[in-house]
């Protein structure tokens, strides 16, 4: 390697990058918590998660690659999300419920969402409760964990197709660079 020549790494700035995929993939935990509110676990959720995740990491680590790394914690950080998401989904759900209770003089009180947010583990004291909200985070994983699948599928087909058309530009240029000194050998 010459001195004239240049060899610039590009570095990433990992913390940055984590902080840029958590906050990104908030979009995607709050899809979840919006699509949850009218019944519905979406694998939209997993996928909108992981691609603002990936966006996030990039910008916010100064990198312009998916590297593994990026997506690795691109997907860790979208399932935290998609599990904290959850967890307000169940504190919405108990809020929702003692409004009911008290409105039909079952209660004599109410929780304030943020309350709410406080009193989640003791509803999780009685195991069919417990159970029926795990089934949904576990059907709720496993569906954005096909989104991620079907996102690391389509950015698999991108990879090979930028380089399908990187080796057909390089015999392009390979080919006018032999017919160049024929041409100049016929004159």
């Amino acid at each position: 390697m010459n001195n004239n020549s240049t060899f610039v790494q590009e570095q990433e700035n990992v913390l940055a990058g984590v902080v840029g995929a958590f906050l990104f993939s908030l979009v995607g935990g709050i899809l979840w918590f919006v699509l949850y509110q009218i019944g519905y676990l979406a694998a939209v959720s997993g996928l909108v998660g992981v691609i603002c995740a990936v966006k996030g990491y990039t910008f916010f680590a100064k990198t312009k690659n998916e590297s593994k790394k990026c997506l690795v914690i691109s997907i860790i950080t979208t399932v935290i999300v998609l599990a904290i998401s959850w967890y307000f989904c169940v504190a919405y759900d108990i809020y929702l419920a003692y409004q009911e209770w008290f409105a039909a003089g079952e209660v004599d009180f109410t929780y304030t969402f943020f309350e709410s947010v406080q009193v989640v583990p003791y509803f999780f004291a009685e195991p069919e409760i417990l159970i029926g909200y795990l089934k949904d985070l576990g059907f709720g994983i496993l569906f954005a964990g096909l989104g991620v699948i079907y996102y690391l599928s389509l950015r698999e087909k991108k990879i090979k197709r930028q380089a399908a058309e990187e080796a057909a530009k390089a015999a392009m240029a390979e080919a006018k660079a032999e017919e160049a000194p024929a041409d100049k050998e016929a004159e």
